[in-house]
């Protein structure tokens, strides 16, 4: 399922289904990031959603405005999870400006994320005294703005995280002391949060780009580069420009696969109401997509497979890819949205370029909760496995984990077909036919996806994406055998 959590935000999707408040992500992210008030008309800010599951409500994340959030409940929303999280420690907060070295009046803050957390309540203080409170910080970063007559040499700031619930589910952290220089420029730019080919499983082929939002912008540019540009308060070269994308809020989703034999490099800046630039490109960020780098594992599917989950974690976040766990690396050829169909469809324009030893494979999700008949994803299943044959891939199939209903209606404001649970064991039952990994003894079948496991329905979270990782992880070298035998 394409979700495009465009954001690190939300909640907030569910809040949505409660309060039967059901709006377009862009209207909202204003609220949170700026302050501004929502557009009158949502059509101003994107195109309207579509109605298919599979292709824009994936995109689609819903958000309440502050008073929704403040005035709702969880209500029916099965969060257990939300309910009983443990209490954690605080967050460790990541930005330090001592006297010797200290901020403009306009810092980027920063703190480790909180497990689980939905959103972060900051606290601005001089002297012991609270002068600024947003508890509607829904990313581990914030761009605080002193006014410019701000006569202390220093300020403090601590933070907390909350659940869905707007709960605490950690103490604020103690106050972290900020020292200021008026004198000193102000550099506004936003802040990437995600590095790409850092650690196992951290090489997408559809890129999603992360960042710390600039205070006061609507929207953001983004930019693909094919090498280092030479200016950062100018557009880019256009011979050296790959591609450039719009976003509200504080993060991209690429929806065209980035491969290129030499570095790819990303950038973002900030833009004001008008379109014009709000201080100065990002700094520039490397991503390296080659298939020259003989990649021996490869992996394909939809959302699952790309990444992300607790309704507000993208794809790069690598904590939400169940191939961040793994024992070996692997590059994510996963693209959010698809059907079985549609990775059937790109399967050589995205595959065969890197030619990996094992391709391992879930896709069919969207199709089945959407209503396909079962015979149609198991022929693209079918397909995709003969097309492995054909060009020396060995192809590994994953059963496919349980979804939520519930959950879902009240994340995505769709509906899931009611025999979900007939299709989806048609399907794994022909998966158990080939070689496969199985997710049955890790996270059980033929009923609804645990909530602490998956929050909105579909997309599994941390828990629930190392369980999949444990199971490749045991079966790897039986699977591997399976094909020695052939």
């Amino acid at each position: 399922m394409k979700r495009t959590q465009q954001i690190l935000l939300v909640v907030i999707m569910m809040f949505v289904a409660v309060s039967g408040v059901y709006r377009y992500l862009p209207c909202f992210k204003e609220v949170f990031i700026s302050g501004r008030e929502p557009y009158e008309n949502c059509a101003e800010a994107g195109s309207e959603p579509k109605g298919a599951i599979g292709e824009a409500s994936s995109k689609l994340v819903v958000l309440p405005s502050p008073e929704t959030i403040r005035s709702s409940g969880t209500g029916e929303i099965a969060v257990s999870n939300q309910v009983t999280t443990p209490y954690g420690e605080a967050p460790h907060i990541l930005s330090h400006f001592p006297k010797d070295h200290p901020s403009s009046l306009k810092p980027v803050l920063r703190w480790e994320k909180a497990d689980d957390a939905v959103v972060y309540e900051v606290q601005l203080a001089k002297d012991g005294t609270v002068f600024q409170t947003d508890g509607y910080v829904f990313i581990n970063g914030y761009h605080a703005v002193l006014p410019d007559d701000y006569a202390a040499d220093h300020f403090e700031f601590r933070v907390r995280a909350l659940n869905l619930d707007r709960v605490p589910m950690t103490p604020f952290s103690a106050w972290e002391t900020v020292y200021v220089d008026p004198q000193m420029p102000s550099l506004q730019r936003p802040v990437p949060t995600n590095r790409f080919n850092e650690g196992i499983g951290t090489t997408l082929l559809y890129p999603v780009y992360n960042w710390i939002p600039v205070h006061g912008a609507r929207n953001y540019e983004v930019e693909i580069l094919s090498r280092l540009p030479e200016r950062p308060d100018q557009r880019a070269d256009a011979a050296i420009t790959l591609g450039r994308g719009k976003a509200t809020g504080f993060d991209w989703y690429d929806d065209t696969k980035r491969v290129a034999s030499y570095p790819l490099y990303w950038r973002v800046r900030a833009l004001d109401d008008e379109g014009q630039p709000i201080g100065v490109f990002s700094e520039p960020q490397k991503m390296v997509i080659n298939p020259s780098d003989h990649w021996e594992v490869a992996t394909l599917g939809d959302s699952i497979y790309h990444g992300g989950g607790n309704l507000s974690y993208s794809p790069s976040d690598w904590e939400y890819s169940f191939q961040h766990y793994l024992k070996f690396d692997s590059i994510n050829l996963a693209q959010s949205g698809d059907t079985s169909g549609a990775t059937l469809a790109r399967f050589d324009d995205d595959v065969l370029p890197f030619h990996p030893h094992y391709l391992i494979i879930m896709t069919g999700t969207n199709s089945l909760r959407a209503g396909v008949d079962p015979d149609d994803v198991i022929s693209d299943l079918a397909a995709i496995k003969e097309k492995c044959e054909q060009n020396g891939i060995c192809p590994i199939f994953m059963t496919l984990p349980p979804i939520n209903p519930q959950n879902i209606a009240r994340a995505f404001n769709e509906p899931t077909a009611e025999d979900w649970k007939e299709r989806f064991a048609a399907v794994n039952a022909y998966i158990r036919t080939q070689i496969h990994i199985d997710l049955a003894g890790k996270i059980p079948e033929g009923v609804d996806l645990p909530t602490e496991l998956g929050l909105d329905g579909i997309h599994l979270d941390p828990p629930g994406k190392k369980l999949m990782a444990e199971a490749v992880n045991e079966q790897w070298e039986k699977v591997l055998a399976q094909f020695a035998e052939k």
